[in-house]
């Protein structure tokens, strides 16, 4: 009987089996889940006082569209990053049950 470890025989196709990620107990991802969930909040905050003083800025409408499409860049490429580890948190969570 052959090893479930055994080399493929010349000539056979290997396969590849995709198997899901183990789940993890929800329990144990609470502090990545409230870690994660913080720097959004802390993100948003950022955010909104960045666009606060832009606003109140006196510079040329120039500069500050530039300066805010470049803050808006940032803070989407940033929230995007912690939403797909929330998203990476969930599938974990959900695959427990």
């Amino acid at each position: 009987m052959p090893s479930a470890f055994a080399a493929p025989e010349r000539g056979t196709p290997t396969t590849l089996v995709h198997t899901r990620p183990v789940p993890a107990d929800p329990d144990d991802l609470l502090p990545e889940l409230q870690v994660t969930l913080m720097a959004l909040t802390g993100l948003e905050v950022r955010h909104e006082i960045e666009l606060d003083c832009l606003e109140e800025w006196s510079g040329q409408d120039r500069v500050k569209r530039s300066l805010y499409a470049e803050r808006e860049w940032a803070y989407q490429q940033a929230r995007d990053a912690h939403l797909e580890r929330l998203a990476g948190l969930r599938e974990r969570i959900m695959g427990h049950h």
